[in-house]
C-alpha cells in the first residue's frame, strides 16, 4: 500500500489537451488544425453506420482538413485489424490518428501507431524482453465513446491474438494520446448492457488502483475522485441516460485512468483477461463478476483501503462492499451466461497468474487461490 514509509519515483504522462463537454466532438477539426492534414479516422461499424461519429468527421470537413475512415474495429480487437489500420493509414500517406470509439477502437489506433512507427510484428512488443517502442511518428488523439476502459489516458493497448487464444499487452508512456476530447453526447443510445460493463470496468480500474501495492499519494487521489464520481452516478447513467451522470461517468472514466496508469491493476484483470480470450465474455462484465470473491480474498490484506473506498462509493455503513458490488451488479443486469468448464481451469489459472497485473495486488494469489476464484463463477 502507498505509506510514508517508502521513498516513490513516479513518473507521469498525461495527455497534453483535455477538452470535456456537451459538444466538445465538435472541437476536434479546430483542435487538429496545423497538427494534421489528412488524419486517418478509427472507429466501429456500429458508431459509423449509426451516424454517431458524424459530428467529429463534419468538424473535420468544416476545418478543411482532409480524411480517411476506418470503421471495421470489433470489439476485443485482433492483431489482424491492427494490420489493416496500419495498411489503410499508409496506402492513403496519413499523418495523424484520431480513435472514436470505445476501448476497443483506442486500443486498435495505439497499436497501429507502434507498427506503423516501428515496424514489425505487433507481438514484437509484448512481455519481458519486447522491442522498445520508439517516440509515435503521428499525433494520437483519443475520443471515447464509451464511459469505462480509460483507453484515452493510458499507455495500455489490448489485443486480442486469436492464434494464442491470449489477450497481449502493449505499453509504452508514447501510447499515451496527446489529445483527448470528452464529449457526453457521444454516449446517448449507448446499449444499457455496454453501459453497464463498460461503467463496472472504470469503477474496477479505480477500486484495483486505490488498493494496489504500487500506489502512491498521486494514483490514490485520482482513484478517490473516481471512485467518488463513478459510485454517485454508475446507476443512473445506466438507467435513464442522465446528460450529467454522463458527463460523470466520462471524467471518472478518465480519472481512474490516471489512476491505474501509475499504481497498475490488479488480481480482477488478471483473471479476467483468459475468461474473454477462452469464452469472448465481454471484459468489463468479466471483471464485474470477478470482483466480489477478489474483494473477500483481498480483506485481509486491504481491509481499511477497501473500507475507505466503500465511504467514497456511497455504500452504507455496515454494510460489506463486496455484498454491494453483488447487488450492485443485480441492479445493472450483470450475471454468469457463460458456462466455465472446470477442465479449462488450469488453463485460466495458468494465463491469469502469467499478468504483470498480480504483483500489484494487495495480497499474493497462488495457483489454488485463482482458481477457488474462478470456480465462484460455476454453479455449486
Amino acid at each position: 500500500m502507498s505509506g510514508a514509509s517508502r521513498i516513490q519515483t513516479l513518473s507521469w504522462h498525461v495527455p497534453e489537451t483535455v477538452v470535456t463537454g456537451a459538444g466538445a466532438m465538435k472541437e476536434t477539426g479546430g483542435l487538429v488544425q496545423g497538427v494534421m492534414k489528412h488524419p486517418l479516422v478509427v472507429t466501429g461499424p456500429h458508431l459509423f453506420r449509426a451516424g454517431i461519429i458524424a459530428p467529429v468527421l463534419e468538424s473535420l470537413e468544416e476545418s478543411g482538413i482532409d480524411h480517411a475512415v476506418f470503421h471495421e474495429t470489433e470489439s476485443d480487437p485482433s492483431i489482424e485489424t491492427v494490420e489493416k489500420i496500419r495498411t489503410m493509414y499508409e496506402k492513403n500517406a496519413c499523418d495523424g490518428l484520431i480513435a472514436v470509439g470505445g476501448g476497443s477502437v483506442m486500443d486498435a489506433a495505439k497499436a497501429a501507431a507502434v507498427l506503423i512507427g516501428d515496424g514489425g510484428r505487433l507481438q514484437d512488443y509484448e512481455g519481458a524482453g519486447a522491442r522498445k517502442i520508439s517516440p509515435l511518428k503521428m499525433i494520437l488523439m483519443a475520443v471515447p465513446a464509451t464511459a469505462g476502459t480509460g483507453s484515452e489516458v493510458t499507455p495500455f493497448a489490448v489485443i486480442s491474438d486469436h492464434q494464442r487464444q491470449v489477450k497481449m499487452t502493449v505499453s509504452s508512456p508514447f501510447l499515451i494520446p496527446e489529445m483527448v476530447v470528452l464529449d457526453p453526447d457521444l454516449l446517448k443510445g449507448v446499449p444499457v448492457g455496454l453501459a453497464a460493463a463498460t461503467g463496472m470496468d472504470a469503477l474496477i480500474h479505480a477500486l484495483e488502483a486505490y488498493v494496489s501495492l504500487y500506489g502512491s499519494f498521486l494514483s490514490d487521489g485520482f482513484a478517490a475522485q473516481a471512485l467518488e464520481k463513478i459510485g454517485h452516478s454508475l446507476v443512473k447513467f445506466v438507467r435513464t441516460g442522465d446528460p450529467e451522470a454522463a458527463q460523470d461517468m466520462l471524467e471518472g472514466s478518465f480519472l481512474a485512468g490516471c489512476a491505474f496508469s501509475l499504481s497498475r491493476l490488479g488480481l480482477v484483470h488478471a483473471l479476467s483477461h483468459p475468461l474473454s480470450a477462452h469464452y469472448g465474455i465481454p471484459h468489463g462484465t468479466a471483471n464485474a463478476l470477478l470482483l466480489p470473491a477478489v474483494i473477500r480474498f483481498n480483506q485481509e490484506a486491504a481491509g481499511e483501503k477497501y473500507r475507505q473506498a466503500a465511504d467514497l462509493l456511497g455504500v452504507k455503513e455496515q454494510t460489506d462492499l463486496a455484498d454491494w458490488i453483488e447487488e450492485l451488479n443485480r441492479l445493472l443486469g450483470i450475471e454468469m451466461k457463460w458456462e466455465i468448464r472446470e477442465e479449462d481451469l488450469p488453463v485460466l489459472v495458468r494465463d491469469g497468474l502469467m499478468s504483470g497485473n498480480v504483483q500489484a495486488n494487495p495480497r499474493l494469489a497462488e495457483e489454488k487461490d485463482a482458481e477457488d476464484i474462478y470456480k465462484t463463477l460455476i454453479p455449486a
